[in-house]
């Protein structure tokens, strides 16, 4: 009868050890599992740091767009202004050329 009962013991010491071979794998797998976590736990972490700093640069470059913008329309304003001032003096200067040169011509056909 001790020949059985060392079977028995046998084979629960067999089947502990397989147990015992898949606990420590899954330990293993879960230890592997953390590590990944703290690694993309970290790198979110950092992802949101810079987020925060682009939230933070964001406005201020957007001041900067709209005051840069201001400034050309102002430019485009002042040289659109100084054309316009040239188209109408060239104008007046034109039309006086022209009445004169009118002026010439009835002089000449009198």
């Amino acid at each position: 009868m001790e020949a059985p009962n060392y079977i028995f013991v046998g084979l629960i010491t067999v089947l502990f050890g397989v147990v015992r071979y898949f606990f420590k794998d899954l330990h293993n797998k879960f230890i592997e599992s953390e590590k990944k976590s703290e690694e993309m736990h970290d790198k979110v972490v950092k992802l949101e740091g810079r987020v925060e700093r682009l939230d933070e640069k964001m406005p201020s470059e957007i001041a900067n767009l709209e005051r840069i913008m201001e400034l050309k329309f102002e430019q485009f304003n002042g040289k659109f202004e100084e054309l316009t001032k040239a188209i109408r003096h060239a104008e007046r200067t034109m039309t006086s050329q022209a009445e004169a040169f009118v002026k010439l011509l009835q002089e000449v056909k009198k």
